[in-house]
């Protein structure tokens, strides 16, 4: 018996030296492959990692050039308006003279000397005028049209009857400009008029503007240039990407380039490339990384035992991810290929569609036809690489509408395969505020440039917090213009007189208390407060020229909510001097005879009411006294009627001189004058006035001839006189009255006065 169970017993010690043995190696194997499994995880997230670093720095560069475009876009778009103003101008003033071109181009380029290199106006093809003509006289009289480098431009602008931004060129004044041309009107009249010779009226072609490109480039930023990225421009002219490339100082243009993107700005376009630098940013992972590595993978090594429990717990990690993904708020599929493995619930609440198992996207009709060519070819995301700042597409609801989507795509594990999750973000309420928001920038923004006037945000305090307004809104908000003061956070007394001041603060407080609107006018000198406009001088010919004051209109509002941390009004003023003008030459005109300056019909009706009732309240009269020349048409046969109206001029200044303050002279027409007494106690008061009058017609006139002769005329003079209330108590009863008369004296040899007397009353000759 002892034999088998040495036997049995040597067996199993057998099997258990073999297990034994097997038991060093097993561990060592699961070390091995945990080694191999974690250095294997390890790489894949390094790689991982790396792809994101290059992802954020690509789109950090993209973004880089992207500015460099915007800055770019907007220094040439704010430069072209200036020769676009400078056509307008040009259109409006057809007779535009040397003086008034230097004048208003010393304007336009005071606003920026620094990018300015020279304005000019073009007759025909022909440089006309320039501005300045210091360095710029060669380029007088330069016919455009036939410069080799000018000349494609120039036609443009001609067919076109649009602004182009020609250039870069080498300026015939020396150094490097962008030429932007703008039509003056219809392009095609100044061509018309080119060989002819140019006189006041003519109408010019073009303007144009030579910007400094160095500046401009510099403005933009462009000498400022990442160490990551260099840069080169195409489309000499502003004929967009692909044309000939002007600016290229690393010679990118002829390789690979890694960014292209279009500068669109008013008269045409350009082409930006960009490419990285040789010595751009490596992707680097620090040391400490690759000791983490290592050390795991050793680690991972010793600790065979836990293998297992790795995989289990993997395995749970795996169910809760799926679980986590079932539970996303947001709308989700599940893809692979182009074919729909799975939607969550929310996909199926939110857009109230159903996908069937494997169906494919494209028989799903999920995204807009015009949204399809920003996502991958054929709907196959797994061809694709994911874009991290994902896509707006709009989706299709259950009821055919479409609503806006962020969409964003990652690949993930999906049952032992690859799979892609798409994931929607609803947005469609954020892109409608969007672009509600953009579209009432856009408008306050064109409000703003478009304000005539100046205005002025005025604090409770009277501290000025902001200007805006005549194109003084910039993108720093409100910056004053080139060679006007700064008024922002200066006190309303230290800008204006004291009772001036006085006045505002009244109105600003009125305002606020009230929070009303507040209009009011005031003046000042041309430059105080508000910054010196256009000025008309139209309808203030005769003005003083050394009245430099400006009236201004103002409406004062408050503003509802409290701007940088107080009450406040906006103080908006328009400059009314030319309308004041014009108001009172109208009213002027309206009541004066054009050419005797006397007093017409018009102003006679006006004020007869209140002569009348002035001498009803005193039981008094008016006396009309009617004047008709005698002979007075020979003087015009004989000499001409330039003399004639000389001869009325100073009859008229003569009889005015011999009224009293109350009296008054009108000119009725042609050689007949009227005279309306103030009030007389007695009708026998007019005599004296009768004969101060007469003494004009007694003395012989020397009147001046063209070419400098002299003659000498004598004028006599048929006088009727009608008495109010006597003889009518409405005008047109009493003129007729004491036109009567005066015809009587007409009738009876002339030079004497007749009074409305009964029918064949006295007729008294002028001594």
């Amino acid at each position: 018996m002892d034999e088998p169970t040495d036997d049995h017993s040597g067996s199993r010690g057998g099997r258990g030296r073999r297990e034994g043995h097997r038991r060093p190696g097993l561990p060592l194997l699961l070390g091995l492959l945990a080694t191999l499994a974690f250095a294997a995880l390890f790489l894949l997230v390094d790689r991982a990692w790396e792809r994101q670093l290059a992802e954020r720095h690509h789109a950090n560069l993209a973004s880089e050039v992207a500015s460099k475009r915007t800055r770019l876009e907007s220094t040439i778009n704010s430069l072209v308006h200036a020769t676009i103003g400078l056509s307008a101008y040009a259109e409006a003033r057809p007779g535009l003279d040397a003086d008034e071109f230097a004048r208003v181009a010393r304007r336009l380029y005071r606003r920026d000397p620094g990018v300015f290199r020279s304005l000019t106006l073009l007759a025909g093809s022909h440089i006309h005028f320039i501005y300045p003509l210091e360095g710029n006289v060669e380029a007088l009289g330069l016919d455009v049209a036939n410069h080799p480098q000018q000349a494609e431009s120039f036609h443009r602008v001609r067919q076109k009857g649009q602004t182009v931004v020609a250039g870069p060129w080498t300026l015939a004044q020396g150094g490097t400009g962008l030429l932007v041309r703008s039509p003056v009107g219809d392009g095609d009249r100044g061509e018309e008029r080119a060989s002819q010779q140019l006189h006041p009226m003519s109408l010019y072609s073009m303007s144009s503007v030579a910007l400094d490109f160095d500046e401009i480039l510099r403005r933009a930023g462009f000498d400022r240039e990442a160490n990551e990225l260099q840069f080169a421009l195409e489309g000499r002219d502003g004929t967009g990407p692909g044309g000939e490339v002007f600016h290229d100082p690393h010679g990118i243009a002829d390789g690979a380039v890694d960014f292209r993107q279009t500068v669109s700005f008013a008269g045409g376009e350009w082409g930006l490339l960009a490419t990285t630098t040789p010595d751009a940013q490596e992707l680097a992972r620090p040391p400490a990384w690759w000791v983490f590595g290592l050390a795991g993978s050793l680690a991972l090594g010793a600790l065979t035992w836990r293998m297992s429990g790795h995989m289990r717990d993997r395995h749970r990690l795996l169910s809760r991810y799926h679980s986590l993904v079932n539970n996303l708020e947001d709308a989700t599929l599940v893809v692979r290929g182009a074919r729909v493995l799975w939607t969550n619930p929310a996909f199926r609440r939110t857009t109230g569609l159903a996908a069937p198992p494997e169906g494919r996207i494209e028989d799903f009709g999920l995204f807009h036809p015009e949204d399809r060519g920003q996502l991958p070819r054929g709907l196959d995301f797994s061809e694709d690489d994911p874009d991290p700042n994902g896509h707006q597409v709009r989706v299709r609801m259950a009821d055919g509408a479409w609503r806006y989507h962020l969409l964003r795509w990652v690949p993930i594990p999906w049952e032992q395969a690859g799979a892609t999750l798409l994931i929607l973000v609803d947005v469609h309420e954020n892109r409608l505020l969007f672009e509600a928001l953009a579209e009432a920038r856009d408008l306050q923004q064109a409000m703003f440039e478009a304000m005539p006037g100046h205005a002025l945000v005025i604090g409770d305090d009277g501290v000025v917090r902001r200007t805006f307004g005549e194109g003084r809104m910039t993108e720093g908000g409100g910056a004053e213009p080139s060679g006007e003061p700064d008024l922002v956070g200066h006190a309303i007394e230290e800008l204006l007189p004291e009772d001036l001041a006085r006045h505002f603060r009244g109105v600003v407080a009125k305002s606020l208390e009230e929070r009303a609107l507040q209009t009011t006018e005031y003046c000042l000198p041309a430059g105080v407060l508000h910054p010196v406009s256009g000025r008309s001088d139209v309808f203030d010919a005769d003005a003083d020229a050394g009245d430099t004051r400006r009236w201004f209109e103002a409406r004062v509002r408050p503003i509802a909510a409290h701007f940088e941390g107080r009450g406040a009004v906006v103080w908006h003023a328009l400059d009314v001097t030319d309308r004041r003008n014009l108001e009172e030459r109208l009213q002027t005109l309206a009541w004066q005879d054009p050419l005797t300056a006397a007093a017409n019909r018009a102003a006679m009706e006006r004020a007869f009411p209140r002569m009348a009732s002035r001498a009803r309240r005193s039981g008094g009269h008016l006396a009309l006294i009617f004047i008709d020349l005698d002979r007075f048409k020979p003087v015009n046969d004989e000499y001409g009627h330039a003399v004639g109206d000389q001869l009325l001029r100073k009859l008229s200044t003569e009889l005015g001189a011999r009224l009293r303050a109350e009296d008054l002279l009108v000119r009725l027409g042609g050689d007949e004058f009227l005279v309306l007494t103030g009030p007389l106690d007695s009708p026998c008061e007019v005599r004296p006035i009768i004969e101060r009058l007469n003494a004009v017609f007694e003395t012989d006139r020397e009147l001046s001839l063209e070419g400098g002769e002299s003659v000498r005329v004598s004028i006599t003079a048929s006088i009727g006189v009608a008495f109010y209330p006597e003889h009518g108590e409405q005008l047109p009863g009493l003129i007729a009255a004491a036109d009567q008369a005066m015809y009587r004296v007409k009738g009876e040899g002339r030079n004497a006065v007749a009074w409305v007397d009964e029918p064949g009353g006295s007729i008294q000759p002028l001594e």
